[in-house]
């Protein structure tokens, strides 16, 4: 086996153990963060779904790279691919809050949004990947999830990212130098590739097993009962796995997040300023004591499919 193979191979059982670990603690919690609910978008609006292609087209050029320019060429294109996977936010929102779920709290929207700084009246400035990054770590320390702080210190290096997106950097035969408007530095290039590489195997593993999950959780039971006569509907298909998932309540009343290629649905989802979910039920009055799917009440769980 390829040290890249046994690279993606610890990747995949570090983040598998991460998955297991959210959905024992928080199973709906889970599938919202890896639903990634939130706002409403139209088709061809979701950044990492074009992160996904342009990691294909990244591959072929690297390859194409390598064959003609050699390895310094290549390590540019490397270096170009490595900034633009270390700032992909959905990543980022993905494992704060499957940490969260570790840790018993809830999904929310945006896990960095305390991060934000305001600039002006109408203007916010997100959070930096340096940041992000932090926060990850700190939700991963307090959930004792050091195989997790491991990985994150294995691939992020906030000097080589902010060198090369500034420009302010030169490859030399065995050094990255660069020195961020202040002291010169450099890193070898042994303990670049290993960085590059490191952040590939990662973001590879991660996008594969992301798609992975939400077959898996398409394969789950449908209905679910929860405690205050509210039924859990996860919506799936054999092409997608999860898609979204519906919940009905009592009343007749139905509120509904799905996530699919033509865009996102949210209908009678609300978003309250922590960023936690939560939904319009219509009238309190009219709730029972009855689960019910559709309106109509439920007594034969087993035949439901």
């Amino acid at each position: 086996m390829s040290s890249e193979d046994e690279a993606r191979s610890a990747h995949a059982r570090v983040l598998s153990g991460l998955y297991s670990a959210a959905l024992e603690a928080a199973p709906f919690h889970t599938v919202c963060s890896l639903l990634r609910v939130g706002g409403l978008e139209n088709a061809n609006w979701d950044p990492f779904e074009e992160s996904r292609l342009a990691f294909d087209d990244f591959n072929w050029i690297l390859k194409q790279t390598l064959s003609a320019r050699g390895m310094s060429a290549g390590r540019r294109v490397g270096m170009l691919m490595y900034c633009q996977a270390i700032e992909m936010t959905a990543p980022h929102e993905m494992l704060a809050n499957l940490l969260r779920c570790v840790l018993g709290q809830s999904y929310v929207v945006d896990p960095f949004a305390d991060l934000a700084r305001k600039k002006g009246l109408f203007l916010r400035v997100p959070p930096s990947a340096k940041q992000k990054f932090k926060r990850i770590r700190e939700l991963a320390v307090e959930a004792d999830k050091s195989a997790i702080v491991e990985v994150l210190d294995g691939l992020f290096d906030d000097r080589v990212r902010n060198a090369f997106s500034h420009s302010d950097y030169v490859l030399a035969d065995s050094q990255f130098r660069f020195s961020e408007g202040g002291l010169a530095q450099q890193v070898d290039v042994a303990e670049l590739d290993t960085l590059i590489a490191n952040a590939f195997a990662f973001y590879g593993v991660f996008m594969g097993l992301h798609k992975q999950w939400l077959r898996q959780l398409g394969t789950a039971k449908r209905f679910h009962k929860w405690p205050n006569y509210e039924v859990l509907e996860l919506l799936s298909s054999a092409e997608e796995g999860l898609y979204g998932f519906s919940v009905h309540f009592s009343n007749g009343a139905l509120a509904t997040y799905t996530r699919r290629a033509e865009g996102t649905n949210a209908t009678n989802i609300l978003f309250e300023p922590d960023g936690t979910i939560n939904y319009m039920v219509g009238m309190l009055d009219a709730l029972e004591p009855t689960w019910k799917i559709d309106g109509q009440p439920v007594h034969e769980w087993d035949a439901l499919e």
